[in-house]
């Protein structure tokens, strides 16, 4: 998987860009169909906000997008949110892919009722 780490204003520091980078690619081994993530790291300029420091991802790949935005107090606390979030969003889209690959295993409600009355 090819990882893109970009920044704002704030300069990343080389250890949370090592970070950013294994876990990133560690969420795309669950996807084999993702081949790119770009990561955009951002700072909050409003003072009354706690938690400042943004990362966004953006995996793509196949025709599929996977967007996830998250914020923390220090950088690497987003980075966990959003790889979080990237893992739930790869599950539901792995779900819908083999939703429509494989419709044998999956029964309509209304047979599963129609079923039901025709035996009792």
């Amino acid at each position: 998987m090819d990882v893109v780490i970009t920044h704002g204003r704030k300069i990343v520091s080389d250890e949370v860009r090592a970070l950013t980078e294994e876990k990133v690619r560690h969420v795309g081994e669950h996807c084999p169909g993702l081949e790119r993530a770009e990561v955009h790291f951002s700072e909050e300029h409003n003072p009354r906000i706690h938690d400042r420091e943004c990362c966004e991802v953006v995996m793509s790949g196949h025709g599929h997008t996977i967007r996830a935005k998250a914020a923390g107090q220090v950088p690497l606390v987003a980075v966990d949110l959003v790889v979080e979030k990237l893992e739930h969003q790869i599950e539901r889209t792995k779900g819908r892919i083999v939703g429509r690959s494989q419709p044998r295993h999956r029964l309509a409600p209304t047979e599963t009722l129609f079923r039901r009355v025709r035996t009792a």
